[in-house]
């Protein structure tokens, strides 16, 4: 089974698939409670309990379908190299800003300078991606916009124009596009808890926008590249 949200209702459908219920019977069940009273748990956990509580446990192996955020010269590199870690990315993208940065000058600190001294280590980073796709393409403000412009390119920016950076992201992302580009990987638990509180929000009256963006949740691969079997679409997205 695939734990789906391209949209609300794909959301829910997986929803219905996943603990064999119907439509009117899950309506019901996140209706009738209120997650947010809990003194020790997670208003999700409240909810993800309740549910199975009520009905069982999911049925079968699942899949989260993940949403990566980015911006690219050539999308059809995904299809072939799969989405990199930060260290295989910046083989291809340091170069192509070394170019881009023909006929700009410096000027000042690097403005990325402290959160890149916590990025150090022996240790890649990602790839990311978001839970609901809404959210990849229109994330609040408190997540970093990945389709405007990936944060390895301002971080190299950074390091090559100090606070001139903008003036380099401005030159990739005239040639670049937004796109997201959606995998499968193997459910790992707290994914379903994020589900059901999205579809819970909207069915109480919230945007699909808003409840995905209280809702979502995050994939880490940590360090390890996402293969290109695992790959089953990649989305320009055109009014990003």
């Amino acid at each position: 089974m695939i734990l789906d949200c391209s949209s609300y209702e794909s959301a829910k459908d997986s929803l219905l698939q996943i603990f064999n219920i119907s439509e009117n019977n899950l309506v019901d069940l996140l209706k009738n409670i209120n997650p947010f009273n809990h003194i020790s748990l997670s208003p999700e956990t409240v909810l993800y309990e309740y549910v199975c509580d009520t009905v069982g446990e999911p049925d079968g192996n699942i899949e989260v379908l993940w949403f990566h955020g980015t911006r690219t010269e050539d999308e059809t590199l995904f299809r072939k190299h799969g989405i990199l870690t930060k260290t295989d990315a910046r083989v291809f993208i340091e170069p192509r800003l070394i170019e881009l940065a023909a006929g700009l000058e410096s000027s000042g600190s690097n403005p990325f300078s402290m959160s890149l001294s916590g990025k150090d280590g022996p240790h890649d980073e990602g790839p990311f991606a978001f839970l609901i796709r809404d959210v990849a393409i229109q994330p609040p403000s408190y997540c970093h916009n990945y389709l405007d412009a990936p944060e390895l390119v301002e971080d190299l920016a950074g390091i090559m124009l100090g606070r001139n950076y903008i003036q380099l992201v401005e030159r990739f992302k005239q040639i670049a596009r937004p796109c997201v580009v959606a995998f499968l990987a193997p459910a790992k638990g707290y994914e379903i808890p994020c589900v059901l509180m999205y579809v819970k929000l909207v069915i109480d009256g919230s945007t699909e926008l808003d409840a995905g963006s209280s809702a979502n949740t995050f994939y880490d691969a940590e360090g390890e590249v996402v293969l290109p079997e695992r790959i089953v679409s990649v989305e320009v997205i055109n009014d990003a």
